[in-house]
C-alpha cells in the first residue's frame, strides 16, 4: 500500500511539473522604443502608470507575460538593471518582442504551430539583430512577425531560439 501511494505522489507530482512548464513567456521592450508604454489594470481599462525605458542608466525594460488577450498582455514589466516591477496589461505593439539566437545556425525556422514536428511557415536564411515583434504566446513559444528585406515573415519561434536580453545577443 505504501508502495502505491508513493507512486501516485510521484505521478501527480510529475504531471504537476509537466503542466506547470513555462506558463510565462519573457518578452523585450525594444531598447530603441523612445515612446512610453501605458500600463492598465484591465484590458481597455485605467492606465495605472505610463512608463519608459532609462536610457540615462540604460536600464532597459523587459516583459513576463503570463496572460493574453486580443490586443493586450498581461505581467510584469522589469527594469534589467535596477530590478524596478510593474503589473499590469500592456497593449500589444511594434515594441514589444524577442531577438532571435540563430547565430549558429544557417537559417530560422518559423512554424505554423507552436511545436517542432508543425510545417515550417517562413524561413529567415540568416540572422538579423532586427526586434521580432510577438502577437502572441502559447506556453514557451512566441507567435512573430518580422519584415526581412522587404518580406514580412510571421511564425511561430521556438523558445531554444529567442532571446530576451536587451544587452547581449544570448550566446
Amino acid at each position: 500500500m505504501k508502495k502505491l501511494i508513493l507512486f501516485i505522489f510521484c505521478l501527480v507530482s510529475v504531471a504537476s511539473f509537466a503542466q506547470s512548464d513555462k506558463k510565462t513567456c519573457s518578452l523585450i521592450i525594444d531598447p530603441d522604443y523612445k515612446g512610453s508604454i501605458a500600463v492598465y489594470n484591465k484590458p481597455n481599462g485605467k492606465m495605472i502608470i505610463s512608463i519608459r525605458q532609462n536610457y540615462k542608466e540604460e536600464d532597459f525594460l523587459t516583459f513576463n507575460i503570463s496572460s493574453q488577450t486580443t490586443g493586450f498582455f498581461y505581467g510584469t514589466l522589469e527594469y534589467s538593471i535596477s530590478g524596478k516591477k510593474i503589473k499590469g496589461w500592456i497593449k500589444k505593439a511594434k515594441y514589444v518582442g524577442i531577438y532571435a539566437r540563430n547565430y549558429s545556425v544557417t537559417k530560422l525556422n518559423l512554424y505554423l504551430n507552436p511545436n517542432l514536428q508543425a510545417a515550417v511557415s517562413s524561413v529567415i536564411p540568416d540572422w538579423t539583430n532586427q526586434l521580432y515583434q510577438v502577437t502572441s504566446y502559447n506556453k514557451s513559444w512566441v507567435y512573430v512577425t518580422i519584415v526581412y528585406k522587404g518580406e514580412i515573415k510571421n511564425g511561430w519561434l521556438s523558445p531554444d531560439m529567442q532571446c530576451s536580453n536587451p544587452y547581449t545577443t544570448c550566446n
